[in-house]
């Protein structure tokens, strides 16, 4: 399985989120806030992180996160606007970082995360809930257009529920924003040392209630 809905309840009070962010963060393709995890050059992400003072404005959020999603602790969570399309790219982790906005993470936490794939839990907070795809191909220096043509999958992510979860370190992926209605897409993005039993048993319960919309390969 590469995409999933959640069972989990949607995020409450979501226009307070919507009209605290100010994305003051620019890295890549998106204008973000670092709500855990403070990205430190030469620091790899190897154990839990505090709560930053940005994440005091989403009070609401942060108890959502920390009620639903099945984590041992977070390393790293962030909500971020995009600026335009998202390339075709994975999430991957490094030790090394090979560009500057790519985090580091300890061996350990990396290998741990694609043994439990798929494990890159998301939320959304407002914009389109169909323009999420995946797809086969990924030029990871981004200069190759061709990507932006090859097949793609399309992911909904239904109205009951605003989490979703992907296997995000190999699986190549990316948005088609639409810019009609995507000005204030917002999602959030969270990471960590999953807690297996837990994290399963949600994969289980989600996979049987929204099997409709799952994607299991492209």
């Amino acid at each position: 399985m590469i995409y999933s809905p959640l069972d989990i309840p949607p995020i409450p009070n979501k226009q307070h989120i919507i009209d605290q962010f100010t994305g003051d963060e620019s890295i890549a393709w998106w204008r973000e806030e670092t709500l855990l995890g403070e990205k430190t050059p030469g620091v790899p992400f190897d154990g839990p992180r505090a709560w930053t003072e940005k994440s005091k404005k989403y009070p609401q959020l942060v108890e959502w996160i920390k009620q639903y999603f099945p984590f041992e602790y977070f390393v790293y969570v962030r909500i971020a606007r995009s600026k335009s399309d998202v390339w075709p790219h994975v999430d991957a982790n490094y030790t090394v970082a090979p560009r500057p906005h790519h985090m580091t993470m300890a061996q350990w936490l990396i290998d741990d995360i694609k043994i439990n794939e798929p494990c890159g839990y998301r939320f959304i907070v407002s914009g389109s809930r169909t323009n999420l795809y995946m797809c086969k191909n990924y030029d990871p220096d981004y200069k190759d257009e061709s990507v932006l043509d090859q097949p793609k999958t399309y992911c909904t992510i239904p109205n009951e529920t605003d989490s979703f979860v992907i296997n995000h370190q190999e699986q190549p992926h990316g948005v088609d924003v639409d810019e009609k209605f995507d000005h204030n897409r917002i999602i959030g993005f969270v990471m960590g040392k999953v807690d297996v039993a837990r994290h399963r048993q949600l994969l289980e319960k989600s996979f049987s209630k929204y099997q409709q919309f799952t994607v299991e390969n492209v």
